[in-house]
């Protein structure tokens, strides 16, 4: 890896740690990652420009980062130098947001700032358990596009959760003045002019200046403290996995609540009354097909079935394969090649002692708890067109009624009767 490869990458990691533990929006037109992400195109050119010896050329280098057919904005933009904590409102303002980040403390991030979504809130609250505090926060300004507005470029030093070493950073922030005079972070969407005036002013020498000099304290924290370097390489994907995991809790039914004492009519039906049937197809194929690993057409062939050879059906799809018992195993045929020339139902017993029988071998009793190895729907029924009782997760434990040979297992869910995929239990 060349130099300038090496500069690109130590770049990129930093304005992902910028990103990840800034607690930027990253959404379409909202000023704050707008800024930080023209800078990062900015200062990624002009950062290499500056250690090969082309620092007399890094103006150029940035205007040549503007997208071509961006029309100018009507904003004038002036040219003047960076302020230093020149504003004491700014400063309560910017640690007042630091602190609610390392807290967590999504009431206060929507109070002084714009209106967040669940994404957002769920990545604040994350961020937040690898974060103890910040410290040295400084506040660098410029004049913003609309009366009384700022353009801000935060400095902080970050101490995570048992390192030591503070890790220094630094966020664009786009900061005005609301309707009863306070000053806010706007997040907001804004309109083509107030981005191409951030993208401008995020183009003068002295905000690459205070990128370069934040990206150089950067890079010798990571060369000074390995153990440490490793974990802002890996704090990206650690975030990423446990925001989906929450959001997809999110997209789940929410958990019913504990169930009173009261005894109803379907509590106390018999057995006989509540299990529901097994069906049990018989199919035979119309024409020689092929059979395969999976349902689709690329899958591993497994073998090949003749005209009339019959199978027993585990499952029918609805992307048009049909999951057969072929040689002892698992396979798939494309449903068009099959028919159906039997059904059998299997009414269960639970109650019976005699497991000798024919239905019983093909469904043996299975005692004891399962654990769920991933996340899975809970049907009322052995289908997966079936209503949906609820979501199990990863770790939760289910009583098993019944392993059945259609590849489902009959289990006991919130004093219901439930079916569940076997393939997901363990």
């Amino acid at each position: 890896m060349n130099k300038k490869d090496k500069l690109k990458k130590m770049w990129k990691s930093f304005v992902e740690w910028c990103k990840d533990i800034g607690g930027l929006i990253i959404e379409n037109k909202r000023i704050t990652i707008l800024v930080l992400a023209f800078i990062v195109l900015v200062a990624g050119a002009l950062i290499i420009s500056i250690f090969v010896g082309k620092a007399n050329k890094s103006k150029e280098a940035a205007l040549m980062t503007v997208e071509e057919g961006t029309e100018e904005t009507s904003i004038a933009v002036p040219e003047e130098p960076l302020e230093e904590n020149a504003y004491p409102e700014i400063n309560a303002l910017v640690n007042q947001y630091y602190q609610a980040m390392a807290d967590g403390d999504i009431d206060t991030l929507q109070s002084i700032g714009s209106e967040m979504d669940e994404k957002a809130k769920i990545k604040a609250q994350k961020k937040s358990e690898y974060i103890e505090n910040y410290q040295n926060i400084s506040c660098y300004t410029k004049k913003g596009p609309v009366e009384d507005s700022f353009v801000v470029y935060a400095y902080y030093e970050v101490k995570l959760t048992g390192y030591d070493s503070l890790a220094p950073g630094l966020n664009a922030l786009y900061v005005c003045r609301n309707e009863e005079g306070n000053y806010y972070i706007n997040s907001d969407e804004q309109d083509e002019t107030i981005v191409n005036y951030c993208k401008e002013i995020s183009m003068q020498d002295d905000v690459v200046d205070l990128f370069n000099t934040v990206q150089v304290k950067y890079n010798d924290l990571k060369a000074s403290d390995k153990e440490l370097s490793q974990f802002l390489d890996e704090l990206p994907d650690l975030l990423k996995v446990a925001v989906g995991e929450e959001l997809a809790k999110l997209e789940a039914p929410e958990k019913e609540e504990t169930e009173t004492e009261e005894v109803t009519l379907e509590e106390t039906a018999t057995d006989e009354e509540t299990q529901e049937p097994t069906v049990i197809k018989q199919v035979k194929t119309t024409d020689v097909v092929n059979v395969r690993s999976s349902d689709s057409e690329t899958a591993d062939k497994v073998g090949k079935a003749q005209k009339g050879d019959e199978f027993t059906l585990l499952e029918e799809r609805g992307n048009g394969w049909s999951k057969i018992e072929f040689e002892g195993k698992e396979a798939f045929i494309k449903s068009e090649f099959l028919e159906v020339v039997s059904e059998e139902t299997v009414e269960e017993d639970s109650d019976s002692d005699n497991d000798t029988d024919t239905n019983a071998a093909e469904n043996s009793p299975v005692s004891g708890t399962a654990t769920v190895k991933t996340t899975v729907n809970v049907r009322a029924s052995a289908s997966e067109k079936a209503d949906r009782l609820g979501v199990c997760y990863e770790g939760d434990k289910l009583e098993i009624i019944m392993k059945q040979a259609d590849g489902w297992t009959k289990v006991k869910y919130k004093n219901k009767t439930g079916y569940v995929k076997s393939e997901f239990l363990e």
